[in-house]
């Protein structure tokens, strides 16, 4: 992990090698986001979408680039159908309540939030979701709350690469979690690639 140029490269030589795979142009399209080259990511979502209109993570991965260029109203739209295609995928949920927080629907995410919360205890890997929530939010110190349980629950470190933690980033509890994943504060080629986007 924190590989993303090497990945990125991989993954456009694998679609060259099947162009038809929509795991392959998914995946790109998220590396391309956590490497915030959003317009790219935008682009090759709307690729796999046109694909299979109904590949759930395509609209997904299309709702993080366009959440992340702030374009709210079609991140939610995106974010909506990935829901709808994929029967209530949390993930799916959760960056929808996060879209809604940034975009100043606060009432709308903690009614996301406070279900996710509910349900917790029946799904150890909600707490990475519902962290992400609170980053939207603004609630640094409830995200870390969650990041925290997730870890102990042994959650999957690679969504604290997304760009949606960004925020965090400078905090030094986010900074020593981390540091016990073995995870980098941020990849060097992700770095260059945001300040070359500057």
């Amino acid at each position: 992990m924190g590989r993303n140029g090497e990945g990125i490269a991989e993954l456009t030589k694998a679609e060259s090698l099947d162009p038809l795979s929509l795991i392959i142009s998914a995946d790109l399209a998220d590396a391309l986001c956590i490497a915030h080259r959003y317009d790219e990511s935008v682009e090759q979502s709307q690729k796999t979408i046109v694909m299979d209109p109904y590949f759930a993570v395509a609209h997904y991965q299309l709702g993080q680039a366009l959440e992340r260029k702030r374009k709210h109203d079609e991140a939610i739209a995106e974010f909506r159908r990935a829901i709808e295609l994929s029967g209530g995928n949390t993930t799916f949920e959760s960056n929808l309540a996060n879209a809604y927080a940034v975009s100043g629907r606060k009432e709308e995410a903690m009614k996301i939030v406070k279900d996710l919360e509910s349900r917790q205890s029946r799904d150890s890997s909600t707490g990475s979701n519902i962290a992400l929530i609170y980053v939207g939010l603004g609630d640094n110190a409830r995200a870390m709350i969650w990041l925290n349980k997730a870890y102990q629950a042994r959650f999957n470190p690679s969504i604290l690469l997304r760009p949606v933690f960004d925020p965090l980033r400078s905090d030094p509890r986010f900074q020593d979690l981390l540091s016990r994943i073995g995870l980098p504060s941020r990849d060097p080629v992700t770095k260059q690639t945001a300040q070359a986007g500057k």
